[in-house]
């Protein structure tokens, strides 16, 4: 056997457990075999993660025994590096992963039965999706997707505790940005400030790379860094999160050389206040509408001003690219009227933009505890002064 250090992350027993609940809804929803090629599930149930998200892998869970992972022979180390009670089915380069999935499936004697099919992961193409589909007869297939991300939606106490340590590297690196940005310096030079802070504290990637956007860029969603330089006045804005064993606690805020004007102030103040608000509200058993309600209440006063998304909050947790969106099965929506538990993780994304103009953004990623809300980052919303 490959001899190869071990990255140690979570024991036998917390991947049991997590394995149970799995197979408690897949006994729900009558399915005997569930395979799974998100890396995020697939990392969840195993322990196996790798850098290589583009060659096929997948992870067969039965309703009783030990997984096995299908790779490429290549990742071996990989897995031997990082999978906990797991077996292994390998296959050579240029070999079908169709025909490897439906021979791994028959040699554990899983090819009957309802085999649960994550149909819906971006892992795994349509094409692809639905050659499986046609190639595991006799048995009947059906649509596995969501199972994995309904039990990861509440974290254990040793997954919490990852994300914690991961909003106190985000702080750090969100302070040498705000220490790199002066009048005249460029964006990039931020980002590498913040980037080379998050990889010194342990980030292992990035699920999504970190976003500085300078000037009017802070008014266009999704930018980084392009060489441009920060003005006097004009808001810098910041959003990033490290991968701690590939655990997130994402983290926007916003910064300006100077003294704003009184829109941009007004913005600020206004997204800040909205935050307040929704954490306020958190707490379990309430519905995620309420919370959600609580954060338009505020940010409907600038309704006929700014642009803003009106998605109050995601899930977060493990993540791999090319998002650190954990579950669309979960969010904080005026439409979502499910209750919040303990263990629930949110980043709350408060993107308030005047469009191509300027944008002020500020966030905070919260744990649902027994009692209310734990928020992660020490550091004051509103819009930081620099420089």
């Amino acid at each position: 056997m490959m001899d190869v250090r071990r990255e140690f992350t979570f024991d036998a027993p917390e991947f049991e457990t997590r394995r149970r609940k799995v197979r408690a809804l897949m006994a729900e929803r009558g399915i005997d075999t569930l395979v799974l090629h998100s890396p995020s599930n697939i990392y969840y149930l195993s322990g196996h993660y790798t850098l290589n998200l583009w060659d096929y892998q997948c992870l067969i869970l039965p309703a009783r025994g030990r997984p096995l992972m299908l790779i490429w022979h290549f990742e071996e180390g990989r897995f031997r590096a990082t999978a906990v009670d797991t077996d292994l089915c390998m296959f050579g380069g240029g070999a079908d992963p169709v025909a490897e999935t439906r021979a791994a499936l028959a040699d554990g004697g899983w090819l009957a039965g309802t085999i649960g099919l994550e149909k819906e992961s971006t892992f795994l193409s349509p094409l692809l999706c639905e050659r499986l589909a046609a190639a595991l007869e006799p048995a009947r297939v059906t649509n596995g997707s969501g199972l994995a991300d309904r039990v990861r939606i509440i974290k254990s106490p040793a997954e919490l505790d990852y994300i914690r340590h991961a909003g106190r590297v985000t702080d750090a690196a969100m302070a040498e940005g705000f220490a790199a940005i002066a009048e005249g310096i460029e964006d990039s030079e931020v980002a590498a400030r913040i980037i080379a802070e998050l990889v010194r504290q342990g980030t292992q990637n990035f699920a999504i790379y970190p976003m500085v956007a300078a000037g009017a860029r802070s008014g266009v969603p999704h930018h980084s860094h392009d060489g441009v330089r920060i003005e006097r006045g004009k808001p810098v804005f910041l959003e990033f999160s490290p991968s701690i064993r590939w655990y997130q606690a994402p983290l926007m805020r916003a910064a300006v050389v100077g003294e704003p004007d009184p829109l941009m102030e007004r913005i600020g103040s206004t997204g800040a206040e909205a935050l307040d608000a929704m954490c306020a509200a958190m707490r379990p058993g309430v519905p995620a509408s309420t919370v959600a309600e609580a954060g338009r209440a505020v940010v409907d006063r600038l309704k006929d001003i700014v642009h803003f998304h009106y998605f109050f909050a995601y899930s977060v947790g493990i993540a791999f690219p090319p998002t650190w969106l954990e579950s669309a099965e979960f969010a904080i929506l005026l439409s979502n009227h499910q209750p919040l538990a303990p263990g629930m993780v949110f980043h709350f994304p408060m993107t308030l933009r005047i469009k191509g103009e300027f944008g002020v953004g500020q966030s905070q990623t919260v744990i649902v505890t027994e009692t209310g809300a734990e928020v992660l980052s020490t550091l004051p919303l509103g819009l930081r002064r620099c420089g």
